[in-house]
């Protein structure tokens, strides 16, 4: 399992990265442009006064008027270089002190732009031919721009720390959105709890239309396993009244026989109406079909007594729970195990039966459920209660009388990793523990 807000996170975390990624990139990358371009441009105008600035000589050499040329070329190691290249005579700037330049031989009416790192120095260099006064000049102009690409690197740090706050806000308000959004998914399991503890169709008119088709599937699919449910029992039952007639009429031909051959049959008749009536039992005590819904005793629990009741008048059945507990298994499966817990008391009692649930803590710091039913019957010897325990799937086998249903209570028991014991009930019968874990 994933979570669906750490998985769109963690994806736009890596789009908004690649993306700023990329954006800082091109930023960077225009910004040096935009730069170089300006040196350049600046370049080519220095050039161009130059130019200006050359005046011949009689002599045939040429000089540059010093009160024409900026005072940057005055300075050494100021950044600002030049050197002319006039036939045979070479004209450098001051500036330039003791490097050693080598111009590059260019056709007249050429331009070239370049860079180069010297020592600490990164100069960009602009080059060009041209004729002056019948004579070929080539003019070398760079100007050192490291300072500039500090600036840019200052400004790139500043552009980064300004992204990664971006995609801080902009994560911190996905989060938001995603918290908005997903408010009403935190409603569903609110929902399905009320649809386990009290059938209740859950609302999809406030649930986003993307998980309304679950939802939708989600009841279709408790309509349908309720339907087949109850469709089973509704024709097991139908069976079970349907095989009585053809009982009786079997009863009424062993009544026709011999006494020495009507004992065999009987004791199969008796099996058969005795499987009937279990059967017809299971279908009055669980009722209709609520397949997922958990057991609320206070809502579940009085009815079942009040069936039993009825079909056995002359008991007394004192119950005793908290109302507000509710047992989170399965309502069908706790109604069948409480109902055949109760029939299999009230058919050995004298008159009274007790049931009690509660929950207990167990050795393991975890709570259980535990079901008591006490009845004050004969009840059954220590030698029988010890094989009660050892065979529990087959009771019915086991002790006479005391068994009908409890085979069933077992498989119900051990589905939900329980525990089903046997003991001496106070009132002088056979007391029935269960204990169900608490399910994770």
């Amino acid at each position: 399992m994933y979570s669906l807000k750490a998985y769109l996170t963690r994806n736009l975390l890596i789009t908004l990265t690649c993306a700023m990624a990329l954006l800082l990139y091109l930023l960077f990358q225009g910004i040096q442009i935009l730069t170089q371009d300006f040196v350049a441009s600046r370049l080519q105008h220095d050039a161009d006064s130059l130019i200006s600035a050359l005046e011949p000589h009689a002599d045939g050499t040429w000089a540059l008027s010093a009160d024409r040329l900026p005072n940057v070329y005055h300075r050494v190691n100021s950044g600002h270089y030049f050197a002319i290249n006039i036939g045979e005579q070479l004209l450098r700037s001051r500036s330039l002190f003791d490097h050693v330049v080598s111009l590059p031989n260019l056709k007249v009416g050429e331009q070239q732009q370049a860079t180069q790192y010297v020592g600490q120095e990164h100069w960009l260099m602009f080059s060009q031919t041209i004729v002056k006064n019948g004579q070929t000049i080539t003019l070398w102009v760079t100007e050192d721009i490291s300072s500039l690409e500090q600036t840019q690197l200052r400004f790139l740090g500043f552009a980064a720390v300004v992204v990664l706050l971006t995609i801080m806000i902009l994560l911190f308000a996905q989060h938001l959105l995603l918290k908005r959004g997903f408010k009403p998914l935190e409603q569903m399991p609110d929902a399905i709890r009320q649809l386990r503890l009290q059938g209740q169709e859950i609302d999809t008119q406030h649930t986003p239309t993307e998980i309304s088709p679950l939802i939708e599937e989600i009841e279709r699919l408790i309509n349908q396993l309720g339907q087949r449910v109850q469709r089973s029992r509704n024709a097991l039952g139908n069976l079970a009244h349907e095989m009585k007639r053809p009982l009786q009429g079997l009863q009424s031909y062993l009544d026709s026989l011999a006494p020495d051959q009507r004992c065999e049959g009987s004791k199969v008749l008796a099996d058969l109406h005795h499987i009937i009536e279990r059967e017809l039992k299971r279908t009055k005590i669980v009722g209709l079909s609520t397949p997922g819904r958990f057991t609320v005793l206070n809502d579940d629990l009085p009815p079942l007594i009040q069936v039993m009741q009825r079909i056995y008048p002359e008991r007394q059945i004192d119950y005793q729970f908290d109302k507000t507990l509710v047992m989170p298994f399965d309502r069908d499966d706790l109604l069948e195990l409480l109902g055949n817990l109760l029939d299999n008391a009230c058919k050995h009692a004298h008159r009274q039966i007790q049931i009690q649930l509660c929950i207990e803590q167990t050795n393991t710091s975890n709570q259980a459920y535990q079901i008591e039913v006490s009845d004050d019957g004969e009840g059954v010897s220590e030698t029988n209660l010890e094989v009660i325990t050892e065979r529990g799937i087959r009771l019915d086998e086991s002790i006479q009388g005391h068994g009908l249903g409890l085979s069933i209570c077992k498989d119900i028991v051990e589905s939900y990793q329980g525990e089903l014991s046997f003991t001496h009930s106070t009132l002088g019968g056979l007391k029935v523990s269960v204990i169900l874990p608490q399910p994770h």
